[in-house]
């Protein structure tokens, strides 16, 4: 008779957790604590901020380059028009660019990519958004409200803390 090791029950508690939380948390906390339509991650205390067009920035700001090589960067010639790409495709395309260091373009593409449906995206945006990273300010409850679409998306976001 196979038994469970320590770390598979765990996991499986942890699993058992994370749903339950969900679960209260749509079932009950949502319309409680003023959760909205997937669509309030928009919405801002300035009326006149709307995404993606007025606060993409009219210039990439400085940004040092990475200290190690990645083979194969995107480059404006490689990457297909945003608007052509799918929610995957831009969620990709984001996070390479995120990953090297081209923050505000990643932004562009995460937000199109959330704005497609894409939960990944969501938390990608979020953690840039928390951070103040892609030529916007530092918001905490834009950033909160990005990893509760990313959760009503079936995403679990985890912050890098860098």
């Amino acid at each position: 008779m196979a038994s469970l090791t320590p770390l598979s029950k765990g996991l499986i508690g942890l699993a058992v957790v994370g749903a339950m939380a969900s679960a209260v948390w749509h079932l009950v906390l949502k319309e409680r604590m003023g959760g909205g339509p997937a669509s309030d991650w928009q919405t801002s205390s300035t009326p006149t901020q709307t995404l993606p067009n007025s606060t993409l920035p009219t210039s990439a700001p400085a940004l040092q380059t990475p200290t190690t090589a990645v083979p194969n960067p995107p480059t404006a010639a490689t990457i297909t028009p945003i608007s052509r790409q799918s929610a995957t495709e831009n969620f990709d395309t984001g996070r390479k660019l995120m990953a090297n260091g081209d923050f505000a373009q990643a932004r562009k593409h995460l937000e199109a990519a959330v704005n497609a449906g894409d939960g990944a995206a969501a938390c990608l945006l979020g953690e840039m958004t928390l951070k103040g990273q892609g030529g916007i300010p530092a918001n905490q409850d834009a950033a909160a409200k990005l990893f509760q679409l990313a959760q009503s998306r079936g995403s679990i976001c985890f912050a890098s803390g860098q």
